[in-house]
């Protein structure tokens, strides 16, 4: 079965969806800032930089495959502007990873939390997705603390590099 989801997957506040050509500036704002890219697994980015990887993420709207990721815009609905994103990645058929970025005037107003919990229902109730895993850099501390809110506990601690990576898991309940 592949995971697709009926778009856009809307929130109180955000609308889920598939990136579009016209998020290029509205990506731009949040890919090219070192403040919120410092934990991410990618530099701040150039707009040809952002350009290309948005060429990409217009095809991730479906995992077909365990490895396969799924890479939504968060649109605030009052505005219509792309806030950021939030991934969905296939680990197996009932296991999955998140993962989440919003732009830095957006953060600490509970809409990475309400992103990651729309995603997360959507995936329990359409994929019967049952373990969801997440990865942070033991520095993002703000990160770390959102998905202990939301019932994530320490799984283990890795190094990569010179970079100590903390796995977070989540079993979700039944209906």
């Amino acid at each position: 079965m592949d995971w697709t989801f009926d778009y856009p997957l809307s929130t109180e506040r955000l609308d889920l969806r598939p990136h579009r050509l016209d998020d290029l500036d509205d990506l731009v704002v949040f890919h090219s800032d070192p403040e919120v890219t410092r934990y991410i697994p990618w530099p701040a980015r150039t707009v040809e930089q952002t350009r290309d990887a948005l060429l990409i993420k217009l095809d991730r709207t479906a995992a077909r495959d365990v490895g396969d990721w799924i890479v939504l815009a968060i649109e605030e609905r009052e505005t219509g502007t792309v806030i950021g994103e939030v991934l969905l990645k296939r680990e197996g058929d009932d296991q999955a990873e998140v993962g989440y970025v919003i732009r830095a005037d957006r953060q600490g107003k509970g809409l990475a939390t309400e992103a990651v919990v729309g995603i997360l229902d959507a995936a329990r109730t359409q994929f019967g997705a049952m373990v969801v895993d997440a990865v942070v850099e033991a520095p993002n501390t703000a990160s770390a603390r959102l998905l202990t809110r939301l019932g994530f506990e320490e799984h283990r601690r890795e190094h990569e590099g010179d970079v100590e990576l903390i796995r977070f898991r989540r079993r979700i309940a039944s209906g």
